[in-house]
């Protein structure tokens, strides 16, 4: 390729320096033995390292570099690097690879190109590694996120450029492609020309012959540094005017240079060609007038120029459009960096150039594809909406209102109205939305009398009728008057059928002018209207249902009572049924278990008489044969005949005291069944209590969860009381019942607060004013206050699902109240827990009595 040294030695300082020193990329060159040449800061700062550290080393020399929590992704890192260098090396051909980098923010996925640089005999000198990193999305970035050196600390990031021409996508030709960024060729080297130094600005009136040129520096070849010297970047590269601007071609992005008078000094091949002035030799010398810019680019290109040069401050990712020079659209990122001499002075500017254009071109499209999918997530919520109104609120007024004022906000239309038919085809409009300066259709204004009957055949039958230019429209004279007199230009009618009979119409109206009306706005108007017609249906229902509600308000109430005493009454009779089932199991026990306990009972004495007359012949034996055969007495010391003489009666007393005790178990249970009691009696309050407990038993003993739960009895003296025994046995049996739940799911919940104290459930009675008060109380964690007044609800429980029906304390609470004429109170306990008190009068007299207080 041909290269001059003007273009090149225009770049103030040392070229490629300046040039990797200034880029926001990720910048590194190899030389053949695989060592770092140069590298950009952008890049050190990421390997958080100097630039120091890394010249003259290759990757496999630096595995030791980082923290050893790192040392294995930095390794891998170092490998994956070094690998893709002798992979050029060995091919000669550019590679493009994905690493894992570990950077001061973590492990980042990045792409790096290795680009080799060869020599005019062909052979590769350097290779040229540019990496960038990737976004979740899988788009590039720039690396390090577009960070700087420490002397731009306060950059203009991303500045947008002014709208200063139509730049729509749908202006780019189907075929637009980006350049591309792999597969690069390089050209044979020429030699270098020695151009005189010159003061590197360029005066007003001065031609391009006269541009400044700093010849690069001399530097000796890499391996041949004096003594002790430490190497640079410039000393590694020994670079020539072709070799920086062969890097240049081979950079992604267009780069070009100006001097302090925004007069182009240089540029890459890319550049040159998105300019169309063919070579980059050609940009030296020229300004933004002599390129095909439009007038408002130039100026907005020299505004940015002096601001950057002005305030020494770089202005980072410009978005802009651009028509190049074949007349192709293209958006680009544009960002300019001050340029400034070895003392410090701003001679000119960098600028980089990147095409976004398909990455804008995605983005347009997602923001259309947005913009779309709202618009229907707003009409789909706009259903919802009205759906919601139908179903909560019959108020026929509000539904309507609200349907016109969003479809008039969704649609974006002047004017939408409901029309309402009356029996001869002659209607009005009940209800519009509409907006200034348009006048109101409501009244003699929204009357039309100009509606054929015929037509309403056809809105029957689900017509709609969609007209986007009204004076154009095929209308009858009357009608076209009649809506060119409301100003209407266009306008979308759709029918609201109730019971399909037709109720009236919902109209959509454009005043301002024609529009063609959308598939997806006509069927929206159509679900619309399908919604309303249900309100309309269920508002009429409703105001039939409310007139004859007010002629049968007396059979509803007593419907209610019915139901009511029903609900009470199927209660009842799930317990009754429950306990009856309980009754019949523990009678049905009992007697099978009382008749062989009876018979072993009853035998007991006559077998203990049996056995003393045996016994009493034994010791005749004994009287007569004193001296009996070797045999017997062989048997008699085998059986240990005086010891089970002895323990028979033992034997006889446990049988006898085993069988009593039977018999009172047997008993319990019969006096907790009751099932031959069906009217009052008077029985022992201390028996059911003491049944119950032994029908409880095997839920007071220890488990593995918490111990045994003690039971505490105090009882006073009670007379025999009349009562329904086997109902006020299941109240016992609930409360009792409901005791141990509550000491279970204490312990369930997080065991209890003074865990010394032992689960307890003291059982007292007395007599207080001819009643009989039981009480039974336990030290659980108590019932909440809020919870007190529903505890007799049917159907209430704070039991967890599947633990408790909600009918115990409810029918508890009936029998107590309404078969006793007693009192059942719930109250919280001394210290803890709960506390039931069951207040019942001691005979039918004083239950009455108490009845009539």
């Amino acid at each position: 390729m041909t290269v001059t040294n003007a273009s090149l030695s225009s770049l103030p300082k040392d070229g490629l320096q300046q040039l990797i020193e200034q880029s926001l990329d990720w910048i590194a060159c190899y030389g053949r033995n695989r060592c770092y040449l140069a590298v950009s800061p952008a890049l050190t700062q990421a390997l958080q390292c100097t630039a120091e550290t890394l010249l003259g080393k290759t990757n496999l020399d630096l595995t030791d570099l980082t923290a050893e929590a790192q040392n294995q992704a930095w390794r891998k890192y170092c490998w994956q690097v070094d690998d893709a260098i002798a992979s050029v090396l060995q091919r000669g051909q550019a590679q493009r690879r994905l690493h894992l980098l570990p950077t001061a923010a973590g492990i980042q996925l990045c792409e790096a190109t290795y680009t080799p640089l060869t020599e005019p005999q062909g052979q590769i000198c350097q290779i040229l590694s540019i990496s960038r990193v990737l976004s979740p999305q899988g788009d590039t970035q720039q690396a390090g996120g577009g960070s700087l050196p420490s002397a731009y600390s306060d950059p203009l990031v991303g500045v947008e450029m002014p709208d200063l021409e139509v730049a729509s996508l749908a202006d780019l030709p189907p075929s637009l492609q980006t350049e591309p960024q792999t597969g690069l060729t390089v050209e044979p080297r020429v030699e270098p020309r020695v151009e005189p130094r010159v003061e590197p600005r360029v005066e007003p009136g001065q031609s391009p012959s006269h541009l400044a040129a700093i010849p690069p520096r001399s530097h000796p070849a890499s391996g041949s540094l004096p003594q002790g010297k430490t190497p640079t970047a410039i000393d590694l590269l020994g670079q020539t005017p072709e070799l920086m601007q062969l890097v240049l071609d081979n950079i992604p992005q267009y780069i070009f240079w100006k001097d302090r008078n925004s007069v182009y000094l240089g540029c890459n091949r890319r550049w040159a060609k998105m300019a169309g002035i063919g070579h980059p030799s050609k940009a030296v010398g020229i300004t933004d007038d002599d390129l095909p810019w439009t007038p408002e680019q130039k100026a907005w290109y020299l505004e940015c120029d002096r601001r950057v040069m002005d305030t020494d401050t770089p202005m980072l990712r410009i978005k802009q459009s651009q028509r190049q020079a074949d007349g192709r659209l293209s958006w680009r990122e544009t960002s300019k960096l001050p340029l400034h001499d070895a003392e410090g002075n701003v001679i000119g500017l960098l600028g980089t150039i990147e095409d976004i254009t398909e990455r804008k071109i995605a983005e347009d499209l997602l923001k259309k594809s947005e913009k779309t999918f709202r618009k229907l997530a707003k009409q789909e919520e706009l259903l919802n909406q009205i759906s919601i109104q139908i179903r909560q609120s019959l108020r026929l007024e509000t539904i309507q209102q609200t349907t016109v004022h969003e479809i008039r906000h969704l649609l974006d239309v002047d004017r939408v109205l409901m029309y309402r038919f009356d029996e001869n085809w002659q209607g009005r409009v009940v209800v519009e939305s509409v907006i200034a300066p348009w006048q109101s259709t409501l009244g003699e204004m929204g009357i039309d009398n100009c509606f054929p009957k015929q037509h309403a055949d056809l809105y029957c039958q689900g017509r709609v009728k969609a007209i986007a230019n009204v004076e154009a429209a095929d209308l009858n004279d009357c009608h076209k008057d009649f809506l060119l007199r409301l100003n209407v230009s266009a306008n979308l009618i759709v029918p609201i059928l109730m019971q399909d009979a037709l109720w009236g119409l919902l109209i959509v109206h454009q005043c301002a002018s024609p529009r063609e009306w959308k598939e997806t706005e006509i069927n929206l108007l159509q679900a619309l209207a399908g919604q309303v017609g249900v309100a309309i249906q269920q508002a009429e229902l409703y105001a039939q249902a409310k007139e004859n509600a007010t002629h049968a308000q007396e059979k509803a109430h007593q419907l209610e009572e019915a139901i009511q005493n029903l609900q009470q009454t199927q209660a009842q009779l799930i317990q009754t049924e429950k306990m009856s089932s309980l009754g019949e199991m523990v009678a049905g026990i009992a007697h099978e278990i009382n008749n062989p306990v009876n018979f072993i009972h009853g035998n007991i004495s006559h077998l203990k008489g049996h056995i003393s007359d045996l016994t009493a012949l034994l010791e005749l034996y004994g009287q007569y044969y004193p001296n009996p055969a070797p045999e017997i007495t062989d048997q008699i010391d085998d059986i240990e005949l005086d010891y089970v003489l002895e323990d028979l009666e033992k034997i006889f007393q446990s049988f006898q005291v085993g069988s009593q005790r039977i018999q009172q178990i047997v008993l319990s249970l019969r006096n907790f069944s009751r099932l031959d009691t069906t009217e009052k009696k008077a029985v022992d309050i201390h028996e059911g209590i003491d049944s119950t407990l032994l029908i409880l038993r095997h839920r007071l003993k220890v488990t593995s969860e918490r111990p045994e739960i003690k039971v505490i009895k105090d009882y006073g003296p009670l007379p025999l009381m009349e009562c329904y025994a086997s109902q006020l046995n299941q109240v016992f049996m609930n409360l009792i019942g409901n005791a141990i739940d509550a000491l279970d799911q204490q312990i369930a919940e997080g065991g209890r607060v003074n865990a010394s104290e032992k689960p307890t459930i003291t059982l007292l009675t007395e007599i207080l004013d001819d009643q009989a008060v039981i009480r039974i109380r336990d030290n659980g964690p108590g019932i909440p206050e809020e919870n007190r007044a529903k505890l007799f609800d049917s159907f209430f429980t704070t039991k967890p699902i599947g633990k408790g029906t909600g009918l115990g304390l409810s029918i508890s609470y009936q029998i107590v109240t309404e078969r006793h004429g007693g009192q059942l109170i719930c109250t919280p306990g001394l210290k803890s827990g709960t506390e039931f008190q069951i207040i019942i009068p001691l005979t039918q007299a004083a239950a009455k009595g108490i009845a009539r207080m």
